[in-house]
């Protein structure tokens, strides 16, 4: 989810007042590095190990979720346990770092990339030890079945503050479960500033009749339902990852949904929500939302806005106008016809994860054709948009 400049990182390694005291990439060998621990607590033979490639072993076809979804870069440490641990023995592994000294920092932060699918009882917890004992650093994934995947940025001055023989610890446990990647692990005292504050919020402060989309995944079969939300970064030292809050309430207080892996740039991302259709977006329903900008250095919050969502789900009109669109080839290795007897306005194409990945107006297009060359072999889902309605059509990329 959230994502990490690796030069931004490297850099701040040589200014003043930054200090980093543990860096690995795990690039130096196709096995653990020798001064990193595979402890394995109860003996069940569970091993953390070294891979490289982008894609999820969870998942069919070629996804490079690894590298696009969790910023990883060449190697990475993980733990495959529905691979590898069908034994009949519960896990309980850590990948153990070596010592590093924590003496004189004022304040201590631990940087990390991850793609995390906890499912099936699997859980990852983010350890450090204080001289004494392993305790949480504040990050855990316990109790969740969601993918988490990105950069994760980590406060730990509270635990570590003067304490020489630090160590972090990525640890997991379950039984036959679901696997862990682990990339560019980074303990430091940080320098710079916390970023400016987001702006230009898209859907617009207080928009009306905001569209809710949904499709049902074919890797999983879960529903989803995402609104497409956008904002411009603000000034000052730059973010390397957003996280967004949406709230019933005015005060963010009791958020229903905490999304990450925007850009920030002012492109709009689909915010993923709800496996049934009971949950997730509702219609004629008001959000308040904010944006939480992060660096190394800190993190800053926007203003809040809001918007209501729609009467009805636009996946579901029933109109003979829009139903007559449809398109060839389907599987498609390069070029699709959009068959429109009415024309159209604008075509988007989104990815599984309901993220938008190509869109393109009609007037852009040459016949009604639209070139998918560029993307990943898959399944994508086709939105149509005509005349203030849509139809969605399953796609296959080959």
């Amino acid at each position: 989810m959230k994502k990490i400049t690796l030069l931004a990182i490297l850099t701040v390694s040589f200014l003043t007042n930054a200090q980093v005291v543990l860096s690995e990439d795990f690039e130096a060998s196709t096995s653990l590095p020798d001064s990193w621990i595979n402890n394995d607590a109860f003996a069940a033979d569970d091993t953390w190990v070294i891979g490289s490639g982008g894609d999820h072993p969870g998942y069919t076809g070629v996804d490079t979720y690894l590298y696009s979804l969790g910023d990883m870069v060449g190697n990475y440490a993980y733990f495959n346990s529905d691979a590898d641990s069908n034994n009949d023995l519960a896990e309980n592994v850590a990948l153990e770092s070596p010592v590093f000294d924590c003496t004189g920092l004022a304040t201590i932060v631990v940087s990390f990339n991850t793609w995390l699918l906890p499912a099936y009882g699997g859980m990852g917890y983010v350890e450090v030890y204080n001289g004494t004992e392993w305790v949480s650093s504040g990050l855990d994934f316990s109790g969740v079945d969601a993918t988490y995947g990105g950069e994760q940025i980590i406060d730990v001055s509270t635990q570590l503050s003067n304490v020489s023989n630090a160590k972090i610890r990525f640890r997991w446990t379950g039984d036959w479960s679901m696997s862990w990647f682990i990339d560019n692990v980074v303990v430091q005292q940080p320098q710079g500033s916390a970023p400016g504050a987001c702006t230009t919020p898209n859907p617009l402060d207080e928009a009306m009749d905001v569209v809710i989309n949904q499709y049902t995944s074919t890797a999983t079969g879960t529903t989803y339902k995402w609104v497409e939300v956008g904002f411009a970064a603000g000034t000052g030292d730059a973010a390397t990852s957003y996280d967004v809050t949406y709230s019933l309430n005015s005060d963010l207080s009791d958020p229903v949904l905490v999304a990450t892996d925007y850009d920030g740039t002012g492109t709009s991302n689909g915010s993923l929500w709800g496996t049934t259709t009971a949950e997730g977006w509702q219609a004629n329903t008001t959000y308040y939302w904010k944006v939480t900008a992060n660096n190394i250095a800190g993190s800053t919050d926007s203003s809040t806005w809001n918007f209501t969502t729609g009467a009805a789900d636009p996946l579901g009109v029933e109109d003979f106008t829009i139903e007559a669109l449809s398109v060839s080839p389907n599987p498609v290795k390069d070029v699709i016809t959009i068959n429109s007897p009415v024309g159209f306005d604008s075509v988007e194409v989104f990815n599984q994860l309901g993220q938008l990945v190509l869109t393109s107006s009609s007037d852009l297009m040459n016949n009604n054709r639209l070139d998918l060359s560029a993307l990943n072999p898959g399944m994508y889902l086709m939105q149509i948009n005509a005349d203030n309605k849509s139809k969605t059509v399953k796609i296959i990329k080959e």
